[in-house]
């Protein structure tokens, strides 16, 4: 009797096992156009530089640009995920293209499993602020939980008003691969 208990525990465990891999491990592939976006470390500290001098270079008259491109901006997604740790993703991907954001990533929600995600975000300037909207936001099969994505978005806004405080943002335009931010100083 404990033998037919034993295998029908290590049965059960099989199948949910293969129940949560066709859940998770096995979602459709979420991939960026072109492969994936190469992280490193020159990529986000370029875009830090480039972004400290487009704001010695910005006045309450005279504008300054930014463009900031898919491997940069992944670079730093990347390198602040891993020094904060308040977003549950691994190997995030991030690209420009018609207009929107899109992010891909690994989601650990809880537990072992983990599910190809996708979030698909405008940037709109708002009040000279730069805002991110999230238009969709799929984790595997499933709609993203309410939760990690609100902490995503106001991590990313965050960041944003933190990095952009003094600047007003005068135009955005996402391009195939860039994105292009131009402002100037506030007063």
């Amino acid at each position: 009797m404990l033998g037919f208990r034993k295998s029908f525990a290590i049965l059960a465990v099989l199948v949910l096992t293969s129940l949560a891999c066709s859940l998770g491990g096995n979602s459709p592939e979420i991939a960026p156009p072109g492969g994936p976006v190469p992280v490193n470390e020159e990529s986000a500290d370029r875009l830090k530089q480039n972004f400290y001098q487009a704001l010695q270079e910005a006045t309450s008259t005279h504008e300054a640009q930014l463009r900031v491109t898919n491997e940069e901006i992944t670079s730093l997604f990347a390198k602040e995920l891993a020094e904060t740790g308040r977003i549950p993703l691994s190997n995030p991907q991030i690209w420009f293209t018609n207009g929107r954001i899109y992010l891909t990533g690994g989601v650990k929600p809880a537990g072992p499993l983990e599910f190809n995600s996708l979030i698909v975000a405008t940037a709109v300037v708002d009040n000279g602020q730069l805002k991110v909207n999230v238009q969709e936001a799929q984790m595997g099969m499933f709609g993203f939980p309410d939760a990690i994505l609100e902490s995503a978005t106001d991590t990313v806004n965050e960041t944003l008003a933190g990095i952009l405080i003094d600047m007003d943002i005068t135009r955005l335009e996402i391009l195939e691969g860039e994105m292009f931010v131009v402002g100037k100083r506030p007063g």
